[in-house]
């Protein structure tokens, strides 16, 4: 049997969702086969694979799942496991829609394809119903109607496997004896709340953004990876082109306080930024949001920062005034401060995307 180990889920390309009021629950009966099975994905991804119970989870490989669409490892031997069995569903699942699934479970047990698990849990998008309900709290009576009901459920013809299977006096008294009280549910609703502390939930059930936290702002004194940092190099050579004086240091410009608050205002931008850059990426699974608004800022100043100006100082001035009067935002990011675009402008000098001053040159 192949197996997919569960990779990190792609950013969904359509995040219109992100904002929307619909009530998660109809979202989840009403979402395509697709998208249904990208919720699991991202679920078995977020709370199954990072869950302390279970030392690995994976995705089987397509049609021939024998009945496993999710298997969560209990052991590092893969020995024992949980089934997680999904199922998109335009109506409750009923006995007579989830039979064959029942007999999928004893068939591949008793041939010995995979031992039985642990727990097996149906997750359907419409839940399930109450006569099915009815025959997990009484997990005897399953064993009773899978029997019965094998030949037309069960046996036929590409029902299980393409030349069927028959009901020998083997395979019936395996499933006479099979415990069926490992069968479980998780409803949608469990389904749901669990996954909603993913970074994943918002684009498939909306919700909108948690609630930016305010950004720290700068230590007092630069620390040795900021001092590193060629946004921080650059405008200390632009403040010693303006006062004609070599600055080395932050101490240094406290000598000039034109130069230091003006310093002080830069670095303030640049944290901001950066805090902007992990909330995005903590939110919304990557910084590609992030690097949208940043081209936008660079795109946006450009203008004014290929002038020609008698100072570097004046240059560095007029761009990130320009850039904080651009009215940048996407389909995720809407509130953007001053601080963040001013700080955009120094991560592009990082990026060499933009230049305050070419440090090769002698003062």
């Amino acid at each position: 049997m192949k197996t997919r180990p569960i990779l990190t889920p792609e950013k969904p390309k359509d995040t219109s969702r992100i904002f929307d009021t619909t009530e998660p629950l109809l979202r989840l009966r009403d979402m395509g086969d697709d998208e249904f099975e990208r919720v699991v994905g991202e679920w078995a991804y977020a709370c199954l694979k990072n869950s302390e119970k279970y030392s690995n989870v994976a995705l089987m490989g397509g049609s021939g799942d024998s009945g496993r669409d999710l298997v969560a490892y209990i052991d590092s031997d893969m020995n024992k496991f949980d089934i997680y069995q999904c199922k998109q569903y335009d109506k409750p699942l009923s006995p007579a829609a989830y039979m064959v699934e029942f007999g999928k479970l004893c068939y591949y047990t008793f041939i010995g394809e995979y031992n039985v698990p642990q727990k097996y849990y149906i997750v359907a998008s419409n839940g399930i119903g109450k006569s099915l309900r009815s025959l997990i709290e009484n997990p005897l009576e399953i064993n009773t109607k899978l029997i019965e009901e094998w030949d037309d459920k069960c046996g036929k013809k590409r029902q299980i496997i393409s030349e069927g299977i028959k009901l020998t006096d083997e395979l019936k008294k395996y499933i006479e004896e099979f415990d069926f009280s490992i069968v479980s549910d998780v409803s949608p609703i469990t389904l749901i709340e669990d996954f909603s502390s993913s970074v994943w939930y918002k684009y498939h059930f909306g919700g909108g953004l948690k609630r930016r936290p305010k950004y720290e702002r700068p230590p007092e004194k630069l620390q040795p990876d900021e001092k590193r940092l060629p946004y921080v190099i650059q405008l200390l050579q632009v403040y010693s082109k303006e006062g004609n004086q070599q600055y080395k240091t932050q101490d240094e410009l406290k000598h000039e306080q034109k130069f230091y608050k003006h310093f002080l205002r830069q670095r303030e931008g640049y944290f901001s930024a950066q805090s902007l850059k992990r909330f995005v990426r903590d939110e919304l699974v990557d910084e590609e949001s992030y690097e949208e608004l940043k081209d936008q800022v660079e795109y946006g100043v450009m203008d004014i920062y290929e002038r020609e100006y008698d100072s570097e100082l004046q240059r560095v001035k007029s761009t990130t005034q320009q850039a904080n009067t651009l009215s940048i935002s996407n389909d995720e990011i809407k509130n953007v401060t001053v601080q963040d675009k001013t700080g955009m402008c120094h991560e592009l000098v990082n990026e060499n995307r933009l230049i305050w001053s070419d440090i090769s040159e002698n003062i």
